[in-house]
């Protein structure tokens, strides 16, 4: 029996829908496409970041400067990179929603600490308090699949594996929850999800008249 929804955050909540942002800064420093994206995500500081080796700060001056990008403006370079990213509002209603019907429900992120001390993921999009329970990466010093990760968010919710079905949409990310004998469902989309949901006889909101 399910007992709790765990969530992953970047690519399931938080989603880039419009990457014309981040292609302007490419143009901007003479890049190809998705040069800047992947200066981000694939840099080494960005890993260290997300497991607590590292100051969020540090990070990004660290990937501004090494794009040669001015660091007098590394405020306007952040705003942009994420400026076509997007919080899905059916997910959240979703959450709530079964939060509502006695579901527990926590967040599992890779992602890194904000540039403010207290800004995680959730909070900086204004969804502190959607979750019952949230763990992070840089709080446990590893990345998902690492199996460290399952078990403190399984520790927090106070379930067994088998009790907690994760959502996520890296495969690995999928894999490493069911190896640890988690139930898991790899995200492509809202509606995939809730068919899903449905056919594990979890409960989804009822479809609007």
């Amino acid at each position: 029996m399910i007992r709790a929804i765990v969530w992953d955050w970047g690519g399931v909540f938080q989603r880039t829908e419009d990457h014309g942002p981040r292609h302007a800064l490419d143009a901007a420093l003479g890049l190809e496409p998705g040069s800047v994206e992947r200066a981000v995500f694939e840099s080494a500081v960005w890993e260290q970041a997300s497991i607590g080796r590292c100051p969020a700060e540090e990070a990004w001056t660290t990937i501004v400067a090494a794009l040669g990008y001015p660091l007098a403006q590394i405020d306007a370079f952040v705003a942009q990179f994420f400026a076509g990213d997007h919080v899905d509002p059916t997910l959240v209603d979703l959450t709530r929603w079964m939060r509502a019907q006695g579901l527990i429900v926590g967040l599992l992120s890779n992602a890194p600490p904000g540039r403010s001390a207290s800004a995680n993921a959730a909070a900086r999009w204004g969804m502190e308090g959607l979750f019952d329970v949230q763990v992070f990466s840089y709080e446990v010093g590893a990345l998902k699949p690492d199996p460290r990760m399952y078990a403190a968010i399984l520790q927090k919710l106070g379930v067994a594996p088998a009790e907690a079905l994760f959502i996520d949409d890296s495969p690995k990310n999928v894999a490493g929850a069911e190896a640890v004998g988690m139930q898991a469902i790899r995200f492509t989309g809202v509606p995939a999800l809730l068919a899903e949901l449905r056919e594990r006889g979890l409960p989804t909101p009822p479809d609007p008249a």
